[in-house]
């Protein structure tokens, strides 16, 4: 998933014009739908559609996924990596659990803490609505990656990303049992750890790559997020692209 930030219209002005819209046309399905956070809809009709509104979409396409294998790439000596996991009870508790192994950087370290504190507000204003619905887990995927993005963009959080040329930030929400898989499809849940997971039945986890800036002349950070619900859209990410200014 993706999102755009220009859509352009293109209008048939010839009878051969319209031969090849509806020619396209016939390529269409539902699948090629892809909703922004406008609620407007965009498709990719036909790949050698010429159309601005098409190339837009693929050269967006295309740069999300460059950046994201660039930045999951294990043999990038310049990309750090911090993961970090936080179950959740359900209501406004969550214990943390960074990952062994981590290469943490102070930007990294920086983010993780703005990510926590975001979480925290959202448990604890959402426990408190009047409504009931599970945290983060029931929340829509696209507001959610929408509201992180503005966390990061606030200006507390931008004046620790000096230092960055690109971050990339997945994330994934889901019940335990989802958590971690065997080969065979088994949940990654022992005997010993069964009273925790009754306790903390959601979890949610960030992986955060930074890369360094190899020059000074760009004052923009490049943010990547992937976010992922496993029961919502599992295995297929919404991701949203953006360009942070970073504050004197």
């Amino acid at each position: 998933m993706w999102i755009g930030n220009t859509i352009t219209s293109f209008e048939p002005s010839t009878e051969k014009d319209r031969e090849v819209v509806i020619q396209s046309l016939d390529h269409y399905s539902e699948d090629d739908d892809t909703v922004t956070d406008t609620g407007r809809t965009l498709s990719s009709v036909a790949d050698h559609h010429d159309s601005p509104t098409f190339m837009n979409v693929n050269e967006d396409e295309e740069s999300i996924s460059f950046i994201e294998k660039m930045m999951k790439d294990p043999e990038n000596g310049q990309v750090s990596r911090y993961q970090n996991t936080y179950f959740m009870d359900g209501g406004n508790r969550f214990i943390s659990l960074p990952t062994l192994g981590n290469t943490s950087t102070k930007a990294a370290s920086h983010i993780s803490r703005v990510f926590e504190d975001w979480l925290q507000n959202k448990l604890y204003h959402q426990s408190n609505d009047g409504l009931e619905r599970l945290p983060i887990l029931e929340d829509s995927v696209e507001l959610l990656a929408e509201d992180i993005v503005n966390k990061l963009k606030s200006r507390n959080s931008v004046r620790g990303l000096t230092g960055l040329s690109r971050i990339f930030i997945k994330i994934r929400t889901g019940h335990v049992y989802t958590y971690h898989q065997l080969e065979d499809g088994q949940p990654l849940i022992t005997a010993d750890m069964e009273d925790f997971f009754q306790q903390f039945p959601l979890f949610v986890e960030i992986i955060i790559h930074t890369m360094p800036k190899e020059d000074q002349l760009s004052d923009d950070v490049q943010l990547l997020l992937a976010v992922e619900n496993i029961t919502v859209n599992p295995s297929d990410p919404y991701h949203i692209k953006e360009d942070l200014q970073l504050v004197a």
